[in-house]
């Protein structure tokens, strides 16, 4: 029984390893069966339908209304009062006090448990 459960949670979870990687700034193995293979079918293939698809509607877009638009208002906007703003008072401010502070007892210290505290947005 145990194998079974082995096998079941190795089949359901192997595909969400690629997932973990941010497939539009993928970092691993680009040959094919890799993490980042771009090749037709590939976990970071860039063209229409695929999972790193730039263009308009797809994931990595970063044009007006993409995911990934760093333009005033759009989502990955880092000028003031944006999602990635990091100056003081920011969500992404790396000073004494701030989100992405990697200092003593900041959540971004890896000596304050790895640094598994520190928020997604100082990942940048």
């Amino acid at each position: 029984m145990m194998k079974w459960a082995i096998l079941f949670l190795v089949v359901v979870f192997t595909p969400y390893s690629a997932l973990a990687n941010d497939i539009c700034d993928c970092e691993g193995s680009k040959k094919p069966g890799g993490p980042c293979y771009a090749g037709k079918g590939g976990p970071a293939y860039a063209g229409p339908g695929g999972p790193a698809n730039a263009g308009i509607g797809g994931p990595c877009y970063t044009g007006k209304g993409g995911a990934r638009y760093e333009g005033l208002g759009g989502p990955a906007y880092k000028g003031y009062g944006g999602a990635r703003y990091d100056g003081l008072g920011g969500p992404a401010y790396k000073g004494v006090g701030g989100a992405c502070y990697a200092g003593k007892g900041g959540p971004c210290n890896p000596a304050n448990k790895g640094g598994e505290h520190c928020p997604a947005v100082c990942e940048d």
